[in-house]
């Protein structure tokens, strides 16, 4: 599926033996997006950058820098020395979500956290476990839902960053480059028994926040165990997209839990998974009314806020690892993640649903059979064809298009691949053709 992943080691063998050039002017691109699909993005960041001599990776958030660490890491630097006469070219990647994408791009004042500009590391020794802590304004942003599912359009009031606090900002609509397909997947809790979740049982599972085993299975001896949905925050797109396709609405309050959980372990991509939660079985904690981080917009809706991320190195936090934790007797959790990190969790024991009775393919995807998925897109304030992007100039723009040009190699699902199209996210598959 993304047979240049190991060019990364190269591009940084060959950049130790190349530094900065001398007198050199450095500009920044700076990319915000979608966790979903942060395997694909950095996997197609790296193989653009490994295309120009002495350029690699200079700094991640991951604690080593093997190629599975840069590929899930959430934050990423490389350098590109001499990328045009006179210049050398910073890219600076946050996978901090996909609506936190537009909510940054299109209000031109909204940053997001990254790692320093003038960070300590060099192409040749890499800095691992790099702080992140900058807010810097980002020029692009890698998102997996179309603009018009957020709130992010036109005019809008909302809430933050401290309860009762409210704003009224312009968001500009953004422009649009099609990258690929970015499926999904549910999954549910170890030996959780499940096999299939249809729309109607997601839809009544979110709204609700929890349902009678017993609706899924029709059996009445599982009437006394529970299923609860576990939730990514609003900064998602992973969620605005699973509300869509489900029927709940991108917008609609939902109810979701953040188990408590004991143990576990980090796995190769360095994310917490598996332990043992221990609330009962009949009272898991909710996930508490707060600030979304990545949007700083305040959510006062107990249960409607949700992890911040997939994927986490603090033993508890991650939804990974709220899905993979071995759940009290009498309890199951269900969730959505992406391809890549439903894979992740099923190594680490839970289990993947079919949708609809439909088992998740690429060739599905392909022919609409399997409908879970969305757009990846790259969103710029201007058109990509013209010089300027957010006060950057032609290197900047040039690198996006360099990236849209190599994506497809890495998409889940080339775009090119479909034999189907969506007008909006959730709405109905129809042929292309």
């Amino acid at each position: 599926m993304k047979p240049l992943k190991y060019l990364i080691i190269a591009s940084v063998l060959a950049a130790g033996l190349v530094g900065l050039a001398f007198g050199n002017t450095t500009q920044y691109v700076h990319v915000v997006g979608a966790p979903a699909y942060r395997q694909s993005g950095n996997d197609a960041i790296t193989a653009v950058v490994a295309g120009f001599a002495g350029a690699g990776l200079t700094a991640t958030s991951a604690t080593t820098n093997t190629t599975a660490s840069i590929e899930s890491a959430k934050q990423n630097q490389w350098l590109i020395p001499n990328y045009a006469s006179g210049v050398d070219l910073s890219i600076n990647v946050t996978w901090a979500g996909s609506t936190a994408g537009f909510a940054s791009v299109t209000s031109g004042s909204i940053t997001q956290k990254y790692i320093a500009d003038t960070n300590t590391g060099t192409v040749a020794s890499p800095l691992v476990s790099a702080p992140v802590a900058t807010t810097i304004q980002p020029d692009f942003t890698l998102s997996d839902t179309f603009q018009a599912t957020t709130v992010y359009n036109g005019t809008v009031k909302l809430e933050g960053p401290t309860a009762g606090a409210y704003f009224t900002k312009t968001y500009q609509t953004l422009n649009a480059s099609l990258l690929g397909v970015e499926p999904y997947r549910f999954v549910a809790s170890p030996g959780s028994g499940l096999t299939n979740l249809t729309t109607l049982q997601a839809q009544l599972l979110f709204e609700n926040g929890s349902l009678p085993l017993s609706f899924f299975t029709g059996n009445n001896s599982d009437e006394s165990t529970t299923v609860y949905a576990l939730s990514r925050d609003p900064g998602s797109g992973s969620r605005l997209i699973a509300l869509a396709e489900t029927g709940v609405g991108p917008q609609s309050t939902i109810y979701t839990y953040e188990p408590t959980i004991s143990g576990g372990s980090q796995d190769s991509q360095n994310n917490y998974v598996g332990g043992t939660i221990t609330d009962p079985a009949d009272n898991p904690r909710v996930y508490p009314a707060g600030l979304i981080p990545s949007t700083g917009v305040w959510d006062p809706n107990a249960g409607d806020t949700g992890y911040p991320s997939f994927g986490t190195t603090v033993q508890g936090t991650g939804l990974l690892q709220a899905i993979t934790a071995t759940p009290p007797s009498g309890a199951i959790f269900v969730t959505y993640l992406n391809i890549d990190d439903s894979t992740e969790a099923a190594a680490a024991g839970a289990v993947i649903l079919s949708y609809n009775g439909i088992t998740y393919s690429s060739a599905a995807v392909a022919e609409g059979k399997y409908t879970f998925w969305s757009y990846e897109q790259l969103f710029a304030p201007t058109p990509l064809g013209t010089s300027v992007v957010n006060g950057y100039g032609t290197n900047q723009v040039s690198f996006a298009n360099k990236l849209i040009a190599k994506f497809p190699t890495y998409a889940e699902v080339p775009y090119s691949a479909l034999n189907v199209t969506k007008l909006v996210d959730g709405g109905v598959v129809a042929p292309n053709f």
